[in-house]
């Protein structure tokens, strides 16, 4: 009878220690591709400026939704430690604050001021992951991204005298406007279960997003909320 309880004790002990080593190296994994669905909230930053020889800072944006979709090819390096690039198509939205007198005599900004953007995403994630049983997993990661924008313009209405004007303007065109190129760093928190993955990730952006002639600096952060599948 001891030596009954002694194996099945001996057993437990093994099958623990070998589920608690899948939890951080998991033998099973593997290389796989999966596709990503992101609700995205963009967060502009404060603008800074020189005025006079003074570092002026001024909230000139408001915050506005968009979303991404696209894909990431997860590929494992050692453990459960992988690295997953990825590429998605992406639509942004955010708003001034307060456009006030446009630089022509007597034209006023009276609604539908917004700025509308697309492009490109290119994260480069580093993560691991935690596999806790074989159906579920918790994954903690973080990387560069790169950003290529396609097109944004700026949509607003404007009057003059008793006439309205739906206006355009590219504002990757001209003297200021903000840069095509940029840069973040993301940060994030992935769950799957089987092969449905849910995640969040915070993008900061490094780069200046404000071209102009003039010392002005801004960045455009985002959050994303973000459902997928893994094959």
């Amino acid at each position: 009878m001891k030596k009954l309880i002694l194996g099945a004790a001996l057993a437990a002990a093994a099958a623990f220690g070998a589920n608690a080593q899948r939890v951080v190296n998991n033998p099973s994994n593997h290389p796989f591709w999966g596709i990503r669905a992101s609700l995205d909230v963009s967060c502009p930053t404060n603008v800074t400026y020189k005025d006079e020889g003074f570092k002026e800072t001024e909230s000139l944006f408001k915050n506005g939704v968009g979303f991404s979709v696209g894909a990431i090819y997860h590929l494992p390096i050692v453990a459960n430690f992988y690295f997953e690039p990825g590429l998605s198509f992406f639509y942004n939205t955010w708003a001034n604050k307060d456009l006030g007198e446009l630089d022509e005599e007597d034209i006023d900004v009276v609604k539908n001021n917004s700025y509308r953007q697309t492009g490109l995403r290119i994260p480069l994630n580093f993560g691991y992951h935690f596999d806790f049983t074989d159906d579920f997993k918790v994954s903690i990661f973080t990387g560069p991204q790169l950003q290529v924008g396609l097109s944004c313009d700026q949509y607003f209405t404007a009057k003059a005298g008793n006439l309205e004007y739906h206006v355009a303007p590219s504002m990757y065109s001209g003297d200021d406007g903000f840069n095509r190129f940029n840069a973040s760093w993301n940060v994030g928190v992935g769950f799957t279960y089987q092969h449905v993955y849910l995640g969040v990730t915070s993008s900061l952006e490094m780069t200046n997003m404000i071209r102009s002639d003039e010392d002005f600096t801004g960045r455009m952060n985002t959050v994303g909320i973000a459902l997928g599948y893994n094959f």
